[in-house]
């Protein structure tokens, strides 16, 4: 997201959860905003949207391996930050939510376990997941359309990050061959676009 609103640079931080889903809020306006769409919920700015751009999720090894020259920031947290990474860390992989997380849910979509890592790809009007598993027992490559573009989602060398490119160039008016996409659990994809498709299962 870009963090600009009406020319102005705006200054965000946690303030809450919906769905077990971020709520960010800013200091200028006091509004709450959807950290996935980049939309305002509640407050003065509410409907105003910011600008959102793909981001690719991937490990320092892959980074250095394209960019050798590449400088890499390490943040110094205190002890407290320290001890709570690795709770969170421990957390994140034996998938399981952080107390008070599920007591801000709705029912949950039950297509897929709530848990479930893997891509979603938001695209002219239609979103749809792609499952870190199914994506793996496809060979880490697969081709689909989404809102009429041909789109290629790969995983990277890990195993572990999806990336999407259009196959065919694409005017996005935004200087980018990506779709936008989000790389996410099933329950914050699916509360977010609760009308989304399923890779494998949309047909």
């Amino acid at each position: 997201m870009v963090p600009v609103i009406n020319g102005k640079v705006y200054h965000f931080g946690p303030r809450g959860l919906y769905n077990g889903l971020l709520l960010l809020g800013d200091d200028e306006t006091h509004s709450w905003w959807d950290h996935m769409t980049g939309e305002c919920l509640h407050g003065p700015s509410k409907g105003v949207k910011m600008e959102v751009y793909p981001i690719r999720h991937t490990t320092v090894e892959e980074a250095l391996g394209k960019w050798p020259d590449i400088r890499i920031a390490l943040s110094r947290p205190n002890i407290r930050m320290r001890w709570l990474s690795r709770v969170m860390n421990w957390m994140h992989r034996k998938e399981i939510l952080p107390p008070g997380f599920t007591k801000t849910m709705q029912a949950p979509d039950e297509r897929l376990p709530r848990m479930t890592s893997g891509l979603g790809i938001i695209e002219g009007g239609e979103q749809c997941f792609y499952p870190l598993e199914v994506l793996r027992r496809c060979g880490g490559t697969v081709w689909d359309t989404v809102g009429g573009a041909e789109i290629r989602i790969t995983l990277d060398a890990s195993g572990i990050y999806p990336d999407a490119i259009y196959t065919e160039e694409k005017e996005t008016g935004k200087g980018t061959d990506r779709p936008l996409q989000l790389y996410t659990r099933w329950y914050g994809f699916s509360y977010t676009y609760p009308r989304c498709k399923i890779y494998g299962q949309q047909k």
